[in-house]
């Protein structure tokens, strides 16, 4: 496995995480501002995702589909 697949791996299993931490806070009712910016962290980690499939696979929705 390489590193840029490795940090892919990694960076998959914090959108994950930060998936179940906002469900969380929002179950809990935690202050707003705490869910904003679980949600933030989350849009940035999502960004990158794409941004790094892009990279790997180009703009062609079919390529993109199967590494998905």
């Amino acid at each position: 496995m390489t590193m840029a697949e490795r940090l892919f791996t990694i960076l998959h299993q914090e959108r994950q995480r930060l998936e179940s931490a906002i469900a969380k806070a929002e179950a809990e009712k935690a202050h707003p501002s705490e869910v904003k910016r679980l949600k933030v962290l989350h849009r940035v980690v999502n960004e990158q995702i794409c941004s790094w499939m892009r990279d790997l696979y180009g703009n062609d929705p079919q390529r993109l589909m199967q590494a998905a």
